[in-house]
């Protein structure tokens, strides 16, 4: 038998239920629906307008450089849309220099080599005798210092200059200075060659000498192209160049090293047959397929980043004609700045392309750049 109370509670809960199916069941009849809950309102893509600066150089129908360049000779494209020009102008510039002082597979870089019998007066390749009976040149100036010595004092007046060194390591030789011959004294009293090779990260130091600057960014890079010991990866490096926003100018070791390797080569065919000769020879023969390699990484590098690649025949072009050639180029080059959207996409990388519209005109600029974050003020 259930308590009196509990019989009474019970009688409650079934008249309540059926009040409540009452009601909806009268709802049901009449039409009507309830209200349903108002909804979250959609959300607003933001877009931002975001000013980018690239590198140019343009020529004439002769090849000479163009010094007075409009922006109404000009048409650019991003991503396969127009953009409109807002500035164009020439301005001082950051100049990073890179030199590679490696020097894993021999003293190649050094200079042209000349080699000697013990009693000759003058310079023989073709001969016999053993390799001891044989003596050196010294050179006095190292190839890599005396190109330095040549473009840094080319540079233009008002652009400031750093250098930076590698091999066994990676050594910022002079920070930035308008000095030239502060640049210079420091280059020459802390010049040092070694062995392995730090490329990925001499490259890596140098965007983080610009990741401060304003203005045009430069990076002029003495190398070969080979990585033997450093942190950094090779797609790092290149990453880190291309978000950099600087315009890269290669003169590459190759030509002058393959011509200086294969004269070793031909000298140990006189050598003899022996497996030190063998050893060596095919030691050197390996090396040329790698400096093909390497130069065609270091060619793609700076034209992407609207920067130029030069390859020196001899060592009297690398340290004299291609610094002349270089501050020449990077003297006439311009700062074009362009309007560009940013939108809520993560994805940073841009293509550009900057056409001309001026009869003869041709034109040289980067293709590749990372929008990034927005410049400081």
């Amino acid at each position: 038998m259930r308590p009196r109370g509990e019989h009474f509670r019970q009688n409650q809960l079934i008249v309540v239920l059926a009040v409540c199916s009452m009601t909806i069941g009268a709802r049901a009849q009449s039409g009507r629906k309830p209200n349903p809950p108002p909804s979250a309102p959609n959300p607003i893509a933001r877009i931002e307008t975001r000013e980018v600066m690239l590198p140019l150089n343009a020529y004439d129908a002769e090849g000479n450089n163009v010094t007075d360049l409009a922006p109404k000779d000009l048409l650019v494209v991003e991503n396969g849309e127009p953009r409109a020009i807002t500035r164009l102008r020439r301005e001082p510039a950051s100049v990073v220099i890179v030199l590679d002082l490696s020097n894993e597979i021999g003293t190649f870089k050094n200079g042209a080599s000349q080699r000697y019998n013990a009693n000759d007066e003058q310079p023989q390749i073709n001969h016999d005798g053993p390799v001891w009976a044989r003596k050196y040149e010294i050179v006095p100036r190292p190839a890599a210092r005396e190109f330095a010595d040549n473009f840094v004092a080319g540079l233009a007046e008002d652009d400031e200059i750093a250098i930076i060194q590698y091999s066994d390591r990676v050594q910022l030789v002079q920070d930035w200075t308008r000095d030239r011959k502060q640049a210079l004294d420091s280059l020459h009293s802390k010049y040092r060659a070694g062995l392995k090779a730090r490329y990925y990260d001499a490259l890596t130091l140098a965007t983080e000498k610009l990741r401060d600057r304003f203005g045009r960014k430069v990076i002029v890079l003495l190398s070969d192209g080979l990585d033997s010991a450093s942190r950094a990866r090779r797609q790092q490096a290149v990453v880190a160049v291309e978000r950099s926003g600087a315009a890269v100018f290669v003169v590459a070791w190759e030509d002058v090293l393959r011509s200086e390797i294969t004269g070793a080569i031909n000298w140990l065919a006189h050598e003899g047959s022996g497996s030190r000769e063998a050893k060596r020879t095919a030691e050197l023969r390996h090396h040329l397929t790698l400096l093909e390699g390497a130069s065609f990484e270091l060619n793609d590098l700076a034209e992407k980043s609207g920067g130029e690649f030069v390859t020196p025949e001899d060592f009297d072009q690398l340290v004299a004609t291609a610094p002349k050639s270089l501050n020449r180029e990077i003297g006439a080059q311009y700062s074009l700045a362009f309007v560009t959207e940013r939108g809520p996409s993560l994805e940073d990388e841009r293509t550009v392309e900057v056409l001309a519209s001026r009869p003869g005109l041709t034109v040289r600029a980067r293709r590749v750049y990372y929008l990034g974050d927005p410049p400081r003020p």
